[in-house]
């Protein structure tokens, strides 16, 4: 199959012939639902823009709003003048306790988002393997639609109920395992209607509607915010958000009914229960198998990276908003620019330089070349040494030094993925999907602890003052810099497993987020079917 290739029966005029009838969906599709490859992939470029365009412009208001509630309490109960109805100036909430209040608030969120996806991602994963991709892409957008609605409704009310309500907002995961689930069902539809030849095209396309929007939707969140109000901006979040749900009715079913039969016909039971049970047990056997993997010295020193993305996302999005505007007496409107500025340089980084060096190391023209895997290594330690610099930089007490720590941050974008490749040539082809379940299991293990010890670091670094307000870029700076050298360390096997580069290409091609507001938390499209050729290496 290429790209021209109609992907539902009947399309291709040449008779109905025997092959129709494996494909899954309508026996007569409807005539505005896509049915080449080209046009399914493309439909799901853009409803990734429309949904990290949606949930980068939120981001910034959101936190305001949440700024301002906090403070809205804070001077209801120092004053004897009513200011549950007043508006307060933006530059009265930049108090210690107000800000650490907000700060572990939103550390809060993207904790509780990974605990619940710990739970829900398995069943989810089995049912979409079972019962097709879209019933699980709707219920997904529909869980993530209902709880950008329950923060914008508990913000709505103010004063009137705790703002600590807004927590619940991740417990709506429970209805189509939130955004992890999502990137996984989208990159299963390439998967099921691109052949292997043209997956780097067509991953390039989807990824592409993620770097554009979340490159406009900060930019268009600030300017809102400065001519209007933070209401703005959510509620055009919320707008856009249901239309990009809208796009998965153009899209058919991709799930090959002949895959369907192949892997679930060794199971009577086709209950729900029996579904899930039979993914658990196999979950359980996939992780005993993997702690006799991950004892091998140079893969254990390639997962310790793997707990960079969420410390890495979560201090360059809402705490790195929060960190500007407290230390530098920065609206958040205003400060809100500079995500548009990572998100420039992550495209230019994603999209020019790391396949540009990919290149050049691999030709031979600069240094000797190198084989696939020494590239990836090298690129590898080099983006860790980058973020450790970086990150350095951002705990500047300047904003000309603020801002070159973020484009030198963002140089090292290409960590996860690069890593995620050099892990393959650690593993062979029948251990990939246990790779990617430590993977997986390493990351949430790096969000559970960089969530909340961030914002106890923040608030740490307020209470001291000066210098110290930097405290939790130090910190990661140091974790970073002990990566980096760790991977310094790594060695490549004398038998490789190169894994294709369309697998992991999707890794960081959004700036990471670690807000529940956000379509792609974390940055990351898993590779949830990963596909690796083995070869010595020469």
């Amino acid at each position: 199959m290429d790209e021209t290739t109609p992907l539902l029966p009947g399309e291709d005029g040449g008779g109905g012939g025997g092959g129709g009838s494996q494909q899954r969906g309508p026996r007569c599709a409807s005539f505005f639902r896509a049915r080449r490859p080209r046009t399914i992939y493309f439909l799901l470029s853009l409803m990734v823009f429309g949904l990290s365009f949606s949930g980068s412009l939120g981001d910034v208001p959101v936190t305001r709003l949440i700024e301002d509630n906090f403070c809205q309490r804070y001077y209801a109960a120092r004053l004897d003048v009513a200011t549950r109805h007043n508006k307060i100036d933006e530059s009265l909430c930049k108090s210690d306790e107000i800000q650490s209040q907000l700060a572990y608030l939103n550390g809060l969120l993207p904790m509780i988002e990974a605990v619940v996806g710990l739970f829900v991602a398995l069943p989810y994963g089995a049912y979409a393997d079972k019962k097709g991709r879209k019933p699980v892409l709707w219920l997904s957008l529909t869980g993530i639609f209902v709880s950008g609605l329950w923060i914008a409704v508990v913000l709505a009310l103010g004063q009137r109920i705790s703002i600590y309500i807004i927590l619940i907002s991740p417990v709506f995961a429970v209805v189509g395992g939130g955004s992890t689930v999502l990137v996984s069902a989208i990159y299963s539809v390439v998967a099921d209607v691109v052949c292997e030849a043209d997956r780097v095209s067509a991953f390039l396309t989807v990824s592409l509607g993620s770097l554009v929007g979340n490159l406009f939707g900060p930019l268009t969140a600030s300017s809102l915010m400065r001519t209007s109000s933070p209401w703005t901006p959510i509620a055009l979040s919320l707008i856009i958000l249901f239309l990009a749900m809208g796009v998965i009715g153009f899209i058919p079913e991709t799930l090959p009914a002949l895959k369907q039969e192949e892997e679930w016909s060794v199971s009577r039971d086709d209950s729900l229960y029996g579904t899930v049970n039979s993914y658990v047990w196999g979950f359980k056997d996939q992780i005993k198998e993997a702690i006799g993997m991950i004892r091998q010295p140079s893969l254990s020193l390639i997962l310790f990276a793997f707990l960079c993305p969420s410390p890495v996302g979560i201090a360059t999005s809402a705490l790195f908003i929060q960190y500007v505007s407290m230390r530098f007496d920065w609206s958040m409107a205003a400060a809100g620019y500079l995500l548009s500025v990572r998100s420039m340089v992550n495209v230019f980084v994603v999209l020019l330089v790391i396949p540009g060096l990919s290149k050049l190391l691999v030709s031979g023209v600069v240094v000797k070349g190198f084989s696939a895997g020494e590239k990836d290594r090298f690129l590898a330690q080099a983006s860790a040494f980058s973020l450790a610099a970086g990150f350095l930089l951002l705990a500047g007490t300047t904003m000309p030094i603020v801002i070159s720590g973020l484009i030198v941050k963002t140089l090292g974008a290409g960590l996860p993925s690069l890593c995620r490749s050099l892990a393959a040539y650690h593993t062979s082809a029948e251990n990939t999907s246990k790779l990617q379940t430590v993977i997986g299991i390493t990351e949430t293990m790096g969000l559970l602890v960089a969530a909340p010890g961030l914002a106890w670091m923040f608030s740490i670094g307020m209470k001291l003052g000066g210098v110290w307000m930097g405290l939790p870029y130090v910190v990661t700076s140091g974790y970073l810099l002990v990566t980096a050298v760790a991977l310094l360390f790594v060695k490549l096997p004398t038998d490789s497993f190169v894994l294709l580069e369309e697998t992991y290409h999707l890794q960081d091609v959004a700036p990471h987020t670690a807000s529940v507001r956000s379509f792609l938390s974390h940055g990351t499209m898993p590779s949830r079917v990963a596909v690796v050729h083995k070869r010595p290496r020469n």
